[in-house]
């Protein structure tokens, strides 16, 4: 019974583990595609300063 304990309480800590993977993997991906964006927008806004003179 104590090792089916001990098991499942590894079993918990991998799957906590895991799950603050994911979820730190996916902040940076959307920390990329926001540097992306806003990259994109300053070339925006530099075109259009530039095309209005």
């Amino acid at each position: 019974m104590g090792l089916l304990f001990v098991i499942l309480i590894i079993a918990g800590i991998i799957a906590i583990y895991d799950s603050i993977r994911q979820v730190n993997k996916n902040i940076l991906a959307q920390t990329e595609e926001i540097k992306r964006l806003r990259e994109e927008i300053q070339e925006s806004k530099k075109i259009k300063t530039t095309s209005a003179k």
